[in-house]
């Protein structure tokens, strides 16, 4: 089966594709991991024919969730530290400083 590319493209030209983007994106992230495991994806095949999510498997999916941004928050804090960042000087543009030349050649 190939992927129609195209039609996929089309589809997120909507202004009502944010989800569609979303799941896209989030679906290429877990392709590139080696952890997302065959079995894994036969069971998202499984939820998409299903066309529903159970509660259950959508309040687990929720708690898991919860403790991988917990594990992301802890190894950005022992990669960049506790302190907060000094916020950024504004960017001041200046009008650009033109001469006149009054001779001519």
């Amino acid at each position: 089966m190939s992927v129609p590319t195209n039609e996929l493209l089309l589809a997120l030209r909507a202004p009502t594709s944010g989800w569609l983007a979303g799941v896209i994106c989030a679906l290429d992230e877990a392709l590139l991991d080696h952890d997302f495991s065959p079995s894994h994806r036969a069971l998202l095949r499984a939820l998409l024919d299903a066309g529903e999510v159970p509660a259950s498997v959508s309040a687990a999916a929720q708690e898991r969730l919860v403790r991988f941004e917990e594990a992301v928050h802890m190894l950005h804090d022992a990669l960049v530290g506790d302190a907060e960042m000094p916020a950024a000087e504004p960017v001041v543009r200046k009008r650009p400083h033109l001469t006149l030349c009054t001779t001519a050649a």
